[in-house]
Order: C-alpha cells, then sequence, then structure tokens
C-alpha cells in the first residue's frame, strides 16, 4: 500500500529519521554491552554487600546478562542460539524487588 502524498515525506526528512533510527539502535546495542559487562565483574560478594538475596533474582540477573550479550551478539552479526526468551527474562528483571 503506497502512501498519499499527504503522508510522503520529503528525501531530506526520510533519511534523517532512519539516521536517527540507525543511531539510537546502535547506541542502545552499545549500552547493552556496557550494563552485560558490568553485571558480569559483580560477583556474590557484592551481591550480598548491597542486600541482593540468593536465589531467582541472582538466576534472573545473570539471565539479563546472557539476553543482552546473545541480543547484541545478534547485532554484530555473530550466530548464537538463544538461551532464554529476553522478553521473558526482562519481563522477571521488571518485576523484581
Amino acid at each position: 500500500m503506497a502512501l498519499t502524498e499527504l503522508q510522503r515525506p520529503d528525501k531530506a526528512t526520510l533519511y534523517n529519521e532512519i539516521q536517527h533510527a540507525a543511531s539510537t539502535m546502535n547506541s542502545i546495542m552499545n549500552n547493552w554491552r556496557d550494563i552485560a559487562e558490568f553485571i558480569n565483574r559483580i560477583d556474590a560478594a557484592d551481591l550480598d554487600a548491597i542486600g541482593v538475596p540468593a536465589g531467582q533474582v541472582r538466576t534472573d540477573l545473570v539471565d539479563f546478562r546472557l539476553a543482552m550479550e546473545e541480543l547484541t551478539a545478534f547485532f554484530d552479526g555473530t550466530s548464537t542460539t538463544q538461551t532464554n526468551v529476553p522478553a521473558d527474562i526482562v519481563d522477571k528483571i521488571r518485576r523484581m524487588k
């Protein structure tokens, strides 16, 4: 279905919007790499010191790190086999207390 004349942007606007989306995606991927690296550097003593209980939350943090690593690997063109469904892991992290 083609755009109507009113919906159709000019070339400069189209390029600007697409370039902005690509830049945002690149920035997000770099941020996820940094977060995954940070989570990877946290050890059990650190989690104990800040009061994170042993158990499911710690498992979810590891799964979250793995999901970010797998998504960024896919973005980089590296073939990966998904360990978990990223949306499921993200939902667990969003609900942790």
